[in-house]
């Protein structure tokens, strides 16, 4: 084990805190001025605007609002009776006080959200995170009172998920127990669980696979008033199989039979999916709509270089399947009438122009059809959402505003721009250019930010902070879409899978890389960020291609590839990076290992970087972070390493949010913004 570079600071509890409260401290000492502590107001100001309501969801005869404010950081969930217009005088009824609940349970609670009966919008269960860790309590909440219920629920905190089937019965995907975890620590048994009853004692209705992903279950109304489960495995991430088990049908499930690499879209009478492999004559890419009686499958959408469909974007209602189509990520949303027999798909006439959009159901908990809302937004158009419905058919649709973002930045004069790349091996990587209105002496600061992998798709969005703290002073901003990402369909993802990793970094490299022959930079002005698998494209950035950047931002970054599949939830990455018990993939994986690929600062020069993290993170654990910090500060290189209370996505109040993304803009106006 002595081989294991700085094998101290992921088990020593002293050396671990030595070595983060030393160099937290440094890095506060070197960033965080007093210019900090006004952009750290700025920032808490933003979270906290009481003109803004975002979340409005409609559960039972209430619309309900998760809202944080000065008074409560953390959050109060709130609610308002549905035929009452959504503003914020409006008078909001408060649900639940999570700033109360943390000072009364002595504990660091994080706000996941609300699981709401489909029969009683009144039945409802919190989702609370502990100190912001992927471990969930499921707590049965009495709206009315503002208190638990009664001998109600109570789960947890572990790696779960719930849904209701009836008013006592709750489906519980469950990691606690013999057995009942997967090799990642995820829920890999569900089962029934009773009120009044325990869940060690809960009967197993479905389990997966040691070495499958995630079990989970969910429960859903059927258009003859029945109720079917639905139970299902994740084999990988962005792989699922799901089984339908109808009510009269007994206990034979109907399995949903999709390609590998893929997510399925499930009703009581249609499935759909996205092909994540080719199978008979049907491409990767295409969008499949199946029947389950018929067993009638038709192609909805076959893919194009640089158009596609993300499987995120299927929404299948009981009458209705709504995808949207991606063409060098312009966004085009389509509808097809699933009760008219063959039915032309129709594009569905949105209420403005957007650089995105975004439809989910408006109720918490669908019942049948109902209202849906369309989210429209862009890098300098704040987010609006707005209420709609399919009832009476396309032609008849109207919008009605739910709410509008108001403008944090002053955008006028800045520009947007669709630019391409070449990569390494030809391949042509599109990312978007925001230019600031302001752009004095020196060469242009650039913040340079990917994700590029499982698949995930990045998409133009109005960023309230980055737009006041960056974009407004003169600092432009590129958004890539880097191969291992989804923005361009299934093939774009695999293209950067396992041993072909490289890709996605030689994607991100040449995005910088014409930022310079366009003569819009300088590398010494660009930066790069990310965060969770960006963090490790960010810091393969500061190993691999340290000349392209002049400061280096990895956030909550996976760093050591040789061991990343022992911490927890690492294992669920195998498919996606390689087996490190693999001897050919482990040496793919060591070739870009950040951890593993650090140069003395006498035999190459590294930018500045800024290694950043979250103490209470169990999806990346921590000492991926402080290992590689640690690392290049051994090598000589200039490097500061911060870490805050959280879990992977940081810090749950509006204060502690501001903090960590005010500390990143410091550091680029030390480093990128101080040639100017």
């Amino acid at each position: 084990m002595s081989d294991i570079p700085f094998l101290e600071l992921e088990s020593d509890a002293a050396a671990i805190a030595a070595f983060r409260d030393r160099e937290t401290a440094r890095t506060e000492a070197a960033f965080c001025d007093a210019e900090f502590d006004a952009d750290v107001a700025l920032a808490k100001s933003i979270l906290e605007r009481e003109d803004y309501l975002q979340g409005l969801r409609r559960r039972g005869t209430w619309t309900y609002n998760f809202k944080r404010s000065g008074d409560n950081p953390k959050g109060l969930w709130r609610r308002i009776p549905q035929d009452v217009a959504a503003t914020n005088h409006a008078p909001w009824e408060t649900v639940f006080d999570l700033d109360a609940f943390c000072a009364q349970t002595g504990e660091d609670w994080h706000w996941r959200g609300a699981e709401t009966a489909f029969f009683d919008g009144d039945a409802l269960l919190l989702a609370l995170s502990w100190q912001g860790s992927d471990q969930t309590r499921y707590l049965e909440w009495d709206p009315g009172n503002q208190q638990p219920v009664p001998g109600g629920f109570d789960i947890g905190p572990q790696r779960c998920s719930a849904s209701w089937v009836n008013k006592d019965t709750l489906l519980v995907s469950t990691s606690l127990g013999e057995g009942a975890a997967t090799r990642s620590g995820w829920p890999g048994r569900v089962v029934r669980l009773r009120r009044g009853g325990a869940l060690a004692d809960a009967p197993a209705v479905f389990e997966v696979s040691h070495e499958d992903l995630v079990a989970f279950a969910y429960a859903m109304p059927a258009p003859d008033g029945t109720v079917a489960e639905v139970t299902g495995r994740i084999r990988v991430i962005g792989e699922t199989e799901k089984t339908l088990y109808r009510e009269g049908i007994g206990s034979a499930g109907i399995t949903i039979e999709t390609p590998k690499n893929t997510q399925a879209a499930v009703s009581t009478t249609h499935y759909a999916f996205v092909a994540g492999a080719a199978i008979d004559d049907i491409p990767i890419g295409a969008l499949v709509l199946h029947e389950i009686d018929s067993g009638a499958r038709r192609v909805l959408f076959r893919p194009e270089p640089y158009v596609s469909v993300s499987p995120d974007s299927v929404l299948l209602r009981d009458r209705w399947l709504l995808w949207t189509i991606y063409n060098r990520t312009e966004p085009t949303i389509w509808v097809l009438n699933l009760t008219a027999p063959n039915a032309t798909p129709e594009v569905l006439t949105l209420p403005c122009e957007a650089q995105s959009v975004f439809v989910y159901p408006h109720d918490a908990a669908p019942r049948g059809e109902g209202p849906l809302q369309l989210s429209t937004t862009g890098f300098l158009e704040p987010t609006k959402t707005w209420l709609f419905d399919l009832e009476a058919g396309l032609d008849a649709v109207t919008y009605t505003k739910l709410t509008e973002e108001p403008p944090a930045f002053d955008a006028t004069g800045m520009e947007v721009q669709l630019l391409s790349a070449i990569s390494a091996d030809g391949t042509e990587v599109p990312y978007h250019l925001v230019l600031p209105a302001k752009r004095g002496e020196g060469p242009l600061p650039v913040l340079q930010y990917g994700y590029g992998g499982f698949g995930v798709s990045m998409a133009p969005t109005y960023n309230a902070i980055t737009g006041k703290l960056w974009l407004e002073r003169g600092g432009a901003y590129v958004l890539g879409y880097i191969r291992g990402g989804g923005e361009f369909g299934t093939e774009w993802h695999l293209a950067a899978k396992r041993r072909d990793r490289a890709r996605a970094f030689e994607d991100f490299a040449a995005i910088a890389e014409d930022l310079v022959k366009r003569g819009i930079t300088e590398p010494k002005a660009i930066a790069c960020h990310g965060g969770s698998n960006g963090g490790l494209l960010c810091s393969v950035m500061l190993t691999r291609y340290p000349d392209h950047f002049g400061a280096v931002w990895p956030s909550v970054a996976v760093t050591d590839m040789a061991r990343f599949h022992l911490f927890p939830a690492g294992a669920g990455w195998i498919d996606e990076y390689g087996d490190p018990d693999d001897a050919a993939d482990l040496e793919a994986m060591l070739a870009y290992s950040p951890l593993h690929n650090v140069d003395a600062h006498g035999q190459r020069a590294y930018p500045k970087s800024l290694v950043t993290t979250n103490d209470s993170d169990d999806r990346v654990d921590p000492s991926h972070s402080r290992r590689f910090a640690a690392a290049l500060l051994a090598a000589g290189q200039p490097a500061y390493f911060h870490a805050r209370s959280g879990g992977h996505g940081g810090g749950g109040a509006t204060h502690e949010a501001a903090l960590e993304r005010a500390l990143g803009y410091a550091f680029l106006r030390h480093t990128i913004a101080a040639h100017r």
